[in-house]
Protein backbone atom coordinates (compact mmCIF):
# COMPACT_ATOMS: atom_id res chain seq x y z
CA UNK A 1 0.00 0.00 0.00
CA UNK A 2 2.55 2.24 0.89
CA UNK A 3 4.79 1.56 -2.12
CA UNK A 4 2.29 2.27 -4.33
CA UNK A 5 1.35 5.43 -2.87
CA UNK A 6 5.16 6.44 -3.17
CA UNK A 7 4.66 5.90 -6.93
CA UNK A 8 1.41 7.36 -7.46
CA UNK A 9 3.18 10.45 -5.72
CA UNK A 10 5.58 10.95 -8.01
CA UNK A 11 3.40 10.05 -11.14
CA UNK A 12 0.33 12.82 -9.81
CA UNK A 13 3.71 15.25 -9.79
CA UNK A 14 5.17 14.85 -13.27
CA UNK A 15 1.15 14.99 -14.53
CA UNK A 16 0.76 18.18 -13.07
CA UNK A 17 3.77 19.41 -14.05
CA UNK A 18 2.88 18.02 -17.64
CA UNK A 19 -0.35 20.18 -17.66
CA UNK A 20 1.64 23.50 -16.06
CA UNK A 21 3.66 23.02 -18.73
CA UNK A 22 0.69 22.94 -21.32
CA UNK A 23 -1.13 25.79 -19.90
CA UNK A 24 2.29 27.19 -20.07
CA UNK A 25 2.32 28.77 -16.24
CA UNK A 26 4.54 30.15 -14.34
CA UNK A 27 8.32 28.15 -13.91
CA UNK A 28 7.90 28.77 -10.08
CA UNK A 29 4.57 26.72 -9.81
CA UNK A 30 6.06 23.65 -11.85
CA UNK A 31 9.29 24.22 -9.39
CA UNK A 32 7.05 24.15 -6.69
CA UNK A 33 4.98 21.02 -7.50
CA UNK A 34 8.13 19.15 -8.16
CA UNK A 35 9.76 19.95 -4.56
CA UNK A 36 6.72 19.18 -2.87
CA UNK A 37 6.29 16.11 -4.98
CA UNK A 38 9.88 14.89 -3.89
CA UNK A 39 9.49 15.77 -0.44
CA UNK A 40 6.20 14.29 0.41
CA UNK A 41 7.41 10.90 -1.97
CA UNK A 42 10.37 11.03 0.76
CA UNK A 43 8.54 11.24 3.97
CA UNK A 44 5.99 8.40 2.44
CA UNK A 45 8.96 6.01 2.15
CA UNK A 46 9.68 6.37 5.75
CA UNK A 47 6.49 4.84 6.24
CA UNK A 48 7.07 1.84 4.37
CA UNK A 49 9.07 0.23 7.71
CA UNK A 50 5.33 -0.48 8.94
CA UNK A 51 5.13 -3.03 6.32
CA UNK A 52 8.14 -4.38 5.41
CA UNK A 53 8.88 -6.74 3.83
CA UNK A 54 5.88 -6.21 1.27
CA UNK A 55 5.55 -7.92 -1.80
CA UNK A 56 2.85 -6.81 -4.56
CA UNK A 57 1.99 -8.83 -7.49
CA UNK A 58 0.41 -6.42 -10.05
CA UNK A 59 -1.49 -9.65 -12.37
CA UNK A 60 -0.27 -12.90 -13.72
CA UNK A 61 1.46 -12.88 -17.58
CA UNK A 62 -0.40 -15.23 -19.72
CA UNK A 63 0.56 -17.96 -20.78
CA UNK A 64 2.50 -19.15 -17.80
CA UNK A 65 4.49 -21.94 -20.42
CA UNK A 66 5.78 -18.90 -22.08
CA UNK A 67 6.15 -16.71 -18.72
CA UNK A 68 7.39 -18.83 -15.62
CA UNK A 69 7.52 -15.40 -13.69
CA UNK A 70 5.36 -12.21 -13.72
CA UNK A 71 6.57 -9.04 -12.76
CA UNK A 72 6.59 -8.14 -8.85
CA UNK A 73 7.92 -5.80 -6.48
CA UNK A 74 9.35 -6.44 -3.14
CA UNK A 75 9.81 -3.71 -0.41
CA UNK A 76 12.62 -4.85 1.80
CA UNK A 77 14.94 -3.34 3.49
CA UNK A 78 17.43 -2.91 0.68
CA UNK A 79 15.03 -1.86 -1.74
CA UNK A 80 13.98 0.84 1.39
CA UNK A 81 17.31 2.40 1.38
CA UNK A 82 17.82 2.72 -1.92
CA UNK A 83 14.34 4.58 -2.84
CA UNK A 84 14.64 6.52 0.47
CA UNK A 85 18.56 7.63 -1.34
CA UNK A 86 16.73 7.81 -4.52
CA UNK A 87 13.67 10.23 -3.77
CA UNK A 88 16.39 12.50 -1.52
CA UNK A 89 18.70 12.58 -4.66
CA UNK A 90 15.67 13.90 -6.33
CA UNK A 91 14.38 16.38 -4.22
CA UNK A 92 17.53 18.05 -3.55
CA UNK A 93 18.63 17.95 -7.58
CA UNK A 94 14.90 20.08 -7.47
CA UNK A 95 15.75 22.26 -4.61
CA UNK A 96 19.71 23.25 -5.70
CA UNK A 97 18.20 23.92 -8.90
CA UNK A 98 18.31 27.27 -8.50
CA UNK A 99 22.14 28.09 -8.14
CA UNK A 100 22.20 27.06 -11.67
CA UNK A 101 20.30 29.65 -13.79
CA UNK A 102 20.24 27.07 -17.04
CA UNK A 103 18.62 24.28 -14.68
CA UNK A 104 15.64 26.37 -14.75
CA UNK A 105 14.29 23.82 -16.73
CA UNK A 106 10.52 22.58 -15.68
CA UNK A 107 11.25 19.52 -18.54
CA UNK A 108 13.98 18.57 -16.61
CA UNK A 109 12.58 18.35 -12.93
CA UNK A 110 9.80 16.28 -14.59
CA UNK A 111 12.11 14.35 -16.06
CA UNK A 112 13.92 13.91 -12.61
CA UNK A 113 10.90 12.45 -10.87
CA UNK A 114 10.05 10.47 -13.91
CA UNK A 115 13.39 8.72 -13.78
CA UNK A 116 12.84 8.09 -10.06
CA UNK A 117 10.01 6.15 -10.47
CA UNK A 118 11.60 4.22 -13.11
CA UNK A 119 14.75 3.81 -10.46
CA UNK A 120 11.92 3.11 -7.37
CA UNK A 121 10.93 0.43 -10.09
CA UNK A 122 14.29 -1.08 -10.55
CA UNK A 123 15.39 -1.19 -6.09
CA UNK A 124 11.63 -3.12 -6.12
CA UNK A 125 12.66 -5.85 -8.82
CA UNK A 126 11.21 -9.19 -6.93
CA UNK A 127 12.76 -10.80 -9.92
CA UNK A 128 14.46 -10.71 -13.03
CA UNK A 129 11.80 -9.79 -15.45
CA UNK A 130 10.87 -6.81 -13.64
CA UNK A 131 14.80 -5.83 -12.91
CA UNK A 132 15.52 -6.33 -17.21
CA UNK A 133 12.21 -4.48 -17.98
CA UNK A 134 13.10 -1.25 -15.29
CA UNK A 135 17.15 -1.55 -17.04
CA UNK A 136 15.10 -1.41 -20.28
CA UNK A 137 13.32 1.96 -19.85
CA UNK A 138 16.22 3.63 -17.91
CA UNK A 139 18.74 2.95 -20.63
CA UNK A 140 15.97 3.73 -23.59
CA UNK A 141 15.68 7.22 -21.86
CA UNK A 142 19.46 7.46 -21.60
CA UNK A 143 19.57 7.22 -25.18
CA UNK A 144 16.86 9.12 -26.15
CA UNK A 145 18.72 11.84 -24.23
CA UNK A 146 22.07 11.39 -25.37
CA UNK A 147 21.23 11.27 -29.11
CA UNK A 148 19.13 14.61 -28.66
CA UNK A 149 21.97 16.51 -27.28
CA UNK A 150 25.14 14.88 -28.76
CA UNK A 151 26.66 17.70 -30.77
CA UNK A 152 29.46 15.65 -32.53
CA UNK A 153 30.13 12.04 -34.05
CA UNK A 154 32.25 11.18 -31.15
CA UNK A 155 29.80 11.52 -28.74
CA UNK A 156 27.07 10.17 -30.73
CA UNK A 157 29.50 6.63 -31.59
CA UNK A 158 30.26 7.07 -27.47
CA UNK A 159 26.58 6.69 -26.94
CA UNK A 160 25.95 3.97 -29.12
CA UNK A 161 28.39 1.91 -27.82
CA UNK A 162 27.51 2.56 -24.00
CA UNK A 163 23.70 1.87 -25.15
CA UNK A 164 25.09 -1.77 -26.80
CA UNK A 165 27.83 -2.59 -23.40
CA UNK A 166 24.31 -1.91 -21.24
CA UNK A 167 21.98 -3.79 -23.49
CA UNK A 168 24.50 -6.83 -23.70
CA UNK A 169 24.46 -6.79 -19.64
CA UNK A 170 20.89 -6.69 -20.21
CA UNK A 171 21.08 -9.73 -21.98
CA UNK A 172 23.32 -11.72 -20.15
CA UNK A 173 21.04 -11.16 -17.33
CA UNK A 174 18.06 -12.79 -19.65
CA UNK A 175 20.00 -15.57 -20.45
CA UNK A 176 20.62 -16.59 -17.31
CA UNK A 177 16.82 -16.68 -16.49
CA UNK A 178 17.38 -19.26 -19.72
CA UNK A 179 20.45 -21.30 -18.46
CA UNK A 180 17.90 -21.64 -14.62
CA UNK A 181 14.50 -22.11 -16.77
CA UNK A 182 16.90 -25.14 -18.84
CA UNK A 183 17.87 -26.60 -15.24
CA UNK A 184 13.83 -26.60 -14.27
CA UNK A 185 14.18 -23.66 -12.08
CA UNK A 186 11.81 -20.78 -11.74
CA UNK A 187 14.34 -18.05 -11.74
CA UNK A 188 14.35 -15.62 -8.63
CA UNK A 189 16.95 -13.64 -6.78
CA UNK A 190 17.26 -15.76 -4.23
CA UNK A 191 17.51 -19.24 -5.08
CA UNK A 192 20.02 -18.74 -7.73
CA UNK A 193 22.48 -21.07 -8.73
CA UNK A 194 26.23 -20.64 -9.06
CA UNK A 195 26.17 -21.23 -12.54
CA UNK A 196 23.52 -18.63 -13.04
CA UNK A 197 25.27 -16.30 -10.33
CA UNK A 198 28.40 -15.66 -12.22
CA UNK A 199 26.78 -14.70 -15.14
CA UNK A 200 24.17 -11.85 -13.46
CA UNK A 201 27.58 -10.34 -11.99
CA UNK A 202 28.80 -10.46 -15.17
CA UNK A 203 26.04 -8.23 -16.63
CA UNK A 204 25.83 -6.06 -13.65
CA UNK A 205 29.93 -5.47 -14.23
CA UNK A 206 29.28 -4.59 -18.41
CA UNK A 207 26.30 -2.10 -17.11
CA UNK A 208 28.73 -0.43 -14.37
CA UNK A 209 31.78 -0.53 -16.44
CA UNK A 210 34.00 -3.04 -13.87
CA UNK A 211 34.20 -5.92 -15.36
CA UNK A 212 35.85 -5.50 -17.66
CA UNK A 213 36.76 -1.78 -16.84
CA UNK A 214 35.25 0.54 -19.31
CA UNK A 215 33.98 4.11 -19.02
CA UNK A 216 30.47 4.72 -21.27
CA UNK A 217 30.96 8.61 -21.15
CA UNK A 218 34.38 9.88 -20.51
CA UNK A 219 33.93 12.93 -20.95
CA UNK A 220 30.37 13.68 -19.52
CA UNK A 221 30.30 17.34 -20.91
CA UNK A 222 26.46 17.23 -22.38
CA UNK A 223 24.77 16.62 -19.26
CA UNK A 224 26.11 18.71 -16.25
CA UNK A 225 25.00 18.61 -12.74
CA UNK A 226 20.98 18.74 -12.09
CA UNK A 227 19.39 15.90 -14.34
CA UNK A 228 23.14 14.43 -15.16
CA UNK A 229 23.33 13.74 -12.11
CA UNK A 230 20.04 11.84 -11.60
CA UNK A 231 20.78 10.22 -14.79
CA UNK A 232 23.86 8.57 -13.92
CA UNK A 233 23.29 7.44 -10.07
CA UNK A 234 20.26 5.85 -11.39
CA UNK A 235 21.20 4.20 -13.76
CA UNK A 236 24.26 3.05 -11.37
CA UNK A 237 21.58 2.01 -8.56
CA UNK A 238 19.39 0.32 -10.80
CA UNK A 239 22.24 -2.10 -11.09
CA UNK A 240 23.25 -2.74 -7.52
CA UNK A 241 20.61 -3.18 -6.15
CA UNK A 242 20.64 -6.85 -8.12
CA UNK A 243 24.39 -6.77 -5.82
CA UNK A 244 22.61 -6.92 -2.25
CA UNK A 245 19.79 -9.56 -3.60
CA UNK A 246 22.21 -12.30 -4.71
CA UNK A 247 22.97 -14.56 -1.81
CA UNK A 248 26.84 -16.11 -1.29
CA UNK A 249 25.69 -19.43 -2.54
CA UNK A 250 24.96 -18.35 -6.00
CA UNK A 251 29.05 -17.30 -6.20
CA UNK A 252 31.28 -20.12 -7.77
CA UNK A 253 34.03 -19.98 -4.81
CA UNK A 254 36.53 -21.13 -7.26
CA UNK A 255 35.57 -17.80 -9.50
CA UNK A 256 35.54 -15.41 -6.27
CA UNK A 257 39.36 -15.09 -5.74
CA UNK A 258 39.95 -14.05 -9.87
CA UNK A 259 36.66 -11.68 -9.65
CA UNK A 260 38.10 -9.92 -6.53
CA UNK A 261 41.31 -9.30 -8.33
CA UNK A 262 39.97 -7.62 -11.17
CA UNK A 263 37.24 -5.57 -8.61
CA UNK A 264 40.58 -4.66 -6.64
CA UNK A 265 42.05 -3.22 -9.94
CA UNK A 266 39.24 -1.28 -11.03
CA UNK A 267 38.62 0.11 -7.48
CA UNK A 268 42.10 1.10 -7.18
CA UNK A 269 42.21 2.76 -10.92
CA UNK A 270 39.15 4.80 -10.70
CA UNK A 271 39.85 6.33 -6.92
CA UNK A 272 42.91 7.64 -8.26
CA UNK A 273 41.14 9.11 -11.39
CA UNK A 274 38.74 10.35 -9.31
CA UNK A 275 40.94 11.72 -6.96
CA UNK A 276 43.29 13.55 -9.39
CA UNK A 277 40.58 14.38 -11.53
CA UNK A 278 40.27 18.20 -12.42
CA UNK A 279 36.43 18.44 -10.93
CA UNK A 280 33.89 16.41 -9.69
CA UNK A 281 31.96 16.20 -12.82
CA UNK A 282 34.82 15.14 -14.88
CA UNK A 283 35.43 12.57 -12.44
CA UNK A 284 31.98 11.45 -11.94
CA UNK A 285 32.50 8.48 -14.01
CA UNK A 286 35.32 7.41 -12.08
CA UNK A 287 33.52 8.08 -8.74
CA UNK A 288 30.53 5.53 -9.88
CA UNK A 289 33.10 2.83 -10.59
CA UNK A 290 34.90 2.81 -7.96
CA UNK A 291 32.26 2.69 -5.61
CA UNK A 292 30.49 0.20 -7.53
CA UNK A 293 33.67 -2.02 -7.07
CA UNK A 294 33.52 -1.76 -3.38
CA UNK A 295 29.74 -2.88 -3.76
CA UNK A 296 31.04 -5.42 -5.91
CA UNK A 297 33.62 -6.71 -3.87
CA UNK A 298 31.42 -6.74 -0.65
CA UNK A 299 28.71 -9.05 -2.67
CA UNK A 300 31.74 -11.52 -3.63
CA UNK A 301 32.75 -11.69 -0.38
CA UNK A 302 29.28 -12.70 1.01
CA UNK A 303 28.42 -9.69 2.42
CA UNK A 304 24.72 -8.36 1.27
CA UNK A 305 24.44 -5.63 3.65
CA UNK A 306 27.94 -4.01 2.43
CA UNK A 307 26.92 -3.67 -1.37
CA UNK A 308 23.79 -1.92 -0.24
CA UNK A 309 25.83 0.59 2.13
CA UNK A 310 28.50 1.21 -0.53
CA UNK A 311 25.46 1.65 -3.49
CA UNK A 312 23.69 4.37 -0.97
CA UNK A 313 27.14 6.06 -0.30
CA UNK A 314 27.71 6.22 -3.90
CA UNK A 315 23.87 8.02 -4.27
CA UNK A 316 23.99 10.02 -1.57
CA UNK A 317 27.88 11.58 -1.03
CA UNK A 318 28.33 11.64 -4.87
CA UNK A 319 24.80 13.79 -5.07
CA UNK A 320 26.24 15.84 -2.46
CA UNK A 321 29.39 16.11 -4.39
CA UNK A 322 27.91 16.98 -8.00
CA UNK A 323 25.01 19.31 -6.73
CA UNK A 324 27.19 21.40 -4.52
CA UNK A 325 27.89 24.46 -7.08
CA UNK A 326 28.00 27.58 -5.03
CA UNK A 327 30.63 27.12 -2.36
CA UNK A 328 30.49 28.62 1.18
CA UNK A 329 33.30 27.56 3.73
CA UNK A 330 31.00 26.45 6.76
CA UNK A 331 29.29 24.92 4.16
CA UNK A 332 31.91 23.19 2.60
CA UNK A 333 33.68 22.73 6.07
CA UNK A 334 30.45 20.63 7.27
CA UNK A 335 29.97 18.54 4.49
CA UNK A 336 33.77 17.48 4.44
CA UNK A 337 33.53 16.30 8.02
CA UNK A 338 30.06 14.73 8.01
CA UNK A 339 31.56 12.91 5.05
CA UNK A 340 34.73 11.77 6.54
CA UNK A 341 32.56 10.70 9.77
CA UNK A 342 29.44 9.06 7.73
CA UNK A 343 32.18 7.40 5.27
CA UNK A 344 34.88 6.09 7.49
CA UNK A 345 33.97 5.84 11.36
CA UNK A 346 32.58 3.10 13.25
CA UNK A 347 28.96 3.16 13.41
CA UNK A 348 28.56 4.90 9.90
CA UNK A 349 26.58 4.08 6.89
CA UNK A 350 29.89 2.15 4.88
CA UNK A 351 31.10 0.42 8.47
CA UNK A 352 29.22 -2.63 7.36
CA UNK A 353 30.79 -2.49 4.12
CA UNK A 354 34.40 -4.23 5.40
CA UNK A 355 32.55 -7.14 7.03
CA UNK A 356 33.27 -10.72 5.94
CA UNK A 357 36.10 -12.63 5.17
CA UNK A 358 38.60 -11.78 1.91
CA UNK A 359 39.71 -14.99 0.61
CA UNK A 360 43.70 -13.71 0.39
CA UNK A 361 43.77 -10.60 2.55
CA UNK A 362 47.27 -9.79 2.06
CA UNK A 363 46.44 -9.25 -1.40
CA UNK A 364 43.12 -7.71 -1.15
CA UNK A 365 43.08 -5.56 2.22
CA UNK A 366 45.66 -2.78 1.20
CA UNK A 367 43.52 -2.10 -2.38
CA UNK A 368 40.58 -1.98 -1.54
CA UNK A 369 41.47 0.14 1.49
CA UNK A 370 43.34 2.60 -0.50
CA UNK A 371 40.79 2.97 -2.63
CA UNK A 372 38.19 3.60 0.08
CA UNK A 373 40.65 6.61 1.25
CA UNK A 374 41.10 7.82 -2.36
CA UNK A 375 37.76 8.16 -2.98
CA UNK A 376 36.65 9.72 0.66
CA UNK A 377 40.24 12.05 0.05
CA UNK A 378 38.59 12.99 -3.56
CA UNK A 379 35.50 13.68 -2.06
CA UNK A 380 37.04 16.35 0.20
CA UNK A 381 39.01 17.65 -2.58
CA UNK A 382 36.84 18.33 -4.73
CA UNK A 383 34.66 20.10 -2.00
CA UNK A 384 37.07 22.74 -1.64
CA UNK A 385 37.29 23.58 -4.63
CA UNK A 386 36.20 27.05 -6.21
CA UNK A 387 32.52 27.20 -6.91
CA UNK A 388 30.73 27.98 -10.62
CA UNK A 389 28.46 30.22 -8.88
CA UNK A 390 28.91 32.75 -5.23
CA UNK A 391 26.19 31.75 -2.74
CA UNK A 392 26.38 35.13 -1.61
CA UNK A 393 24.82 36.32 -4.77
CA UNK A 394 22.16 34.27 -4.47
CA UNK A 395 18.68 35.52 -4.12
CA UNK A 396 17.01 35.07 -0.63
CA UNK A 397 14.79 32.31 -1.73
CA UNK A 398 17.53 30.26 -3.25
CA UNK A 399 19.21 30.68 -0.10
CA UNK A 400 17.21 29.12 1.65
CA UNK A 401 16.11 26.10 -0.74
CA UNK A 402 19.78 25.37 -1.96
CA UNK A 403 20.93 24.00 1.51
CA UNK A 404 17.64 22.70 2.10
CA UNK A 405 18.37 19.89 -0.70
CA UNK A 406 21.95 19.58 0.36
CA UNK A 407 20.45 19.03 3.88
CA UNK A 408 18.14 16.30 2.44
CA UNK A 409 20.76 14.08 1.31
CA UNK A 410 22.81 14.40 5.05
CA UNK A 411 19.73 13.34 6.67
CA UNK A 412 18.99 10.62 4.49
CA UNK A 413 22.74 9.41 4.71
CA UNK A 414 22.51 9.69 9.11
CA UNK A 415 18.41 8.09 8.87
CA UNK A 416 20.30 4.89 6.95
CA UNK A 417 23.48 4.84 9.33
CA UNK A 418 21.16 4.47 12.42
CA UNK A 419 18.37 2.96 11.58
CA UNK A 420 15.90 0.46 9.10
CA UNK A 421 17.93 -1.88 7.70
CA UNK A 422 20.25 -4.87 8.80
CA UNK A 423 23.52 -2.67 8.06
CA UNK A 424 22.81 0.38 10.51
CA UNK A 425 24.92 0.68 13.65
CA UNK A 426 27.25 -1.74 12.39
CA UNK A 427 30.68 -1.49 13.65
CA UNK A 428 32.46 -3.68 10.83
CA UNK A 429 35.75 -4.96 11.43
CA UNK A 430 36.45 -2.64 14.31
CA UNK A 431 39.95 -1.61 13.44
CA UNK A 432 39.45 -0.77 9.45
CA UNK A 433 36.93 1.98 10.14
CA UNK A 434 39.62 3.36 13.14
CA UNK A 435 42.53 3.32 10.68
CA UNK A 436 40.31 5.05 7.32
CA UNK A 437 38.71 7.53 10.21
CA UNK A 438 42.32 8.66 11.13
CA UNK A 439 43.92 8.32 7.87
CA UNK A 440 40.63 9.97 6.08
CA UNK A 441 41.65 12.85 8.80
CA UNK A 442 44.99 13.58 8.09
CA UNK A 443 44.28 13.52 4.09
CA UNK A 444 41.54 15.63 4.80
CA UNK A 445 43.42 18.18 7.08
CA UNK A 446 46.70 17.68 4.51
CA UNK A 447 44.18 18.75 1.26
CA UNK A 448 42.64 21.56 3.43
CA UNK A 449 46.34 23.00 4.85
CA UNK A 450 48.41 22.08 1.79
CA UNK A 451 46.11 22.57 -1.06
CA UNK A 452 48.24 24.53 -3.09
CA UNK A 453 51.04 22.06 -3.29
CA UNK A 454 48.06 19.09 -3.95
CA UNK A 455 46.56 21.07 -6.60
CA UNK A 456 49.48 22.10 -8.68
CA UNK A 457 51.23 18.68 -8.34
CA UNK A 458 47.75 16.59 -9.76
CA UNK A 459 47.63 18.53 -12.47
CA UNK A 460 51.25 18.41 -13.39
CA UNK A 461 52.31 17.77 -16.94
CA UNK A 462 53.85 14.42 -15.52
CA UNK A 463 50.58 13.63 -13.44
CA UNK A 464 48.99 14.06 -17.02
CA UNK A 465 51.16 12.35 -18.74
CA UNK A 466 50.90 9.21 -16.32
CA UNK A 467 46.71 9.72 -16.66
CA UNK A 468 47.22 9.25 -20.28
CA UNK A 469 49.61 6.03 -19.96
CA UNK A 470 46.86 4.20 -17.62
CA UNK A 471 44.12 5.45 -19.55
CA UNK A 472 43.20 1.27 -19.87
CA UNK A 473 39.63 2.27 -20.77
CA UNK A 474 40.82 4.30 -23.96
CA UNK A 475 42.32 0.74 -25.41
CA UNK A 476 38.79 -1.01 -25.25
CA UNK A 477 37.06 2.77 -26.04
CA UNK A 478 38.95 2.03 -29.29
CA UNK A 479 38.86 -1.18 -30.10
CA UNK A 480 35.30 -0.94 -29.72
CA UNK A 481 34.61 2.19 -31.79
CA UNK A 482 36.77 -0.02 -34.67
CA UNK A 483 34.42 -2.83 -34.63
CA UNK A 484 31.58 -0.23 -34.58
CA UNK A 485 33.10 1.62 -37.66
CA UNK A 486 33.51 -1.66 -39.41
CA UNK A 487 30.10 -3.02 -38.79
CA UNK A 488 28.79 0.36 -39.98
CA UNK A 489 30.93 0.32 -43.53
CA UNK A 490 29.63 -3.44 -44.05
CA UNK A 491 26.25 -2.75 -43.28
CA UNK A 492 26.28 0.43 -45.64
CA UNK A 493 28.03 -1.61 -48.43
CA UNK A 494 25.38 -4.07 -47.66
CA UNK A 495 22.57 -1.66 -48.68
CA UNK A 496 24.08 0.20 -51.22
CA UNK A 497 24.66 -3.26 -52.93
CA UNK A 498 21.10 -4.30 -52.79
CA UNK A 499 20.17 -0.61 -53.42
CA UNK A 500 22.14 -0.39 -56.69
CA UNK A 501 21.31 -1.95 -60.45
CA UNK A 502 21.93 -5.38 -59.39
CA UNK A 503 19.98 -5.28 -56.42
CA UNK A 504 16.58 -7.33 -57.54
CA UNK A 505 18.96 -9.95 -58.55
CA UNK A 506 20.79 -10.00 -55.78
CA UNK A 507 17.69 -10.20 -53.62
CA UNK A 508 16.94 -13.18 -55.90
CA UNK A 509 19.93 -14.87 -55.37
CA UNK A 510 19.95 -14.69 -51.81
CA UNK A 511 16.12 -15.86 -51.62
CA UNK A 512 17.31 -18.91 -54.04
CA UNK A 513 19.78 -19.96 -51.28
CA UNK A 514 17.22 -19.84 -48.41
CA UNK A 515 14.93 -21.81 -50.18
CA UNK A 516 17.53 -24.23 -50.76
CA UNK A 517 18.47 -24.38 -47.29
CA UNK A 518 14.98 -25.03 -46.24
CA UNK A 519 14.37 -27.38 -48.76
CA UNK A 520 17.79 -29.52 -47.52
CA UNK A 521 16.49 -29.71 -43.86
Amino acid sequence: MYVLATLLLLFLAVVTMAALRLSRSSVSFAWLTAVLGALVAWISILFWQIDLPHLYSPSLWQPTSLFNASPELLADSYAWIYALSLTALAGAVVLTSPVRTSALNPVAWAGTLALTILGLLAVLADNPLTLVLAWAAIDLVEFAIMVRTAHSASLSERTVISFSIRAIGTGIALWASVVSAINGQTFLFENASAKVGIILLLAVGLRLGVLPLHLSYKNDSTLRRGFGTTLRLTAAASSLILLARLPFSALDPAIVPIALAFVALAAFYSAWRWFSAPNELIGRPYWIIGMSALSLAATLRGNSAGSAAWGVAMLLFGGISFLYSARQIWYTRILAGLGILLMAAPLSLTASGWMGAFPQPLIFWPLFLTAHVMLLGGYIRHLFRAGETSYFELPVWAKTAYPLGLGILVVTALVVSLWGWPGALQVGVWSVPVFLLVLSILVGFALFRFRRFFLPALSSPSAARLSRLSDLQDVIARALWTSYRILGRLFTYVANLLEGDGGLLWTLLLLVLFITILRGR
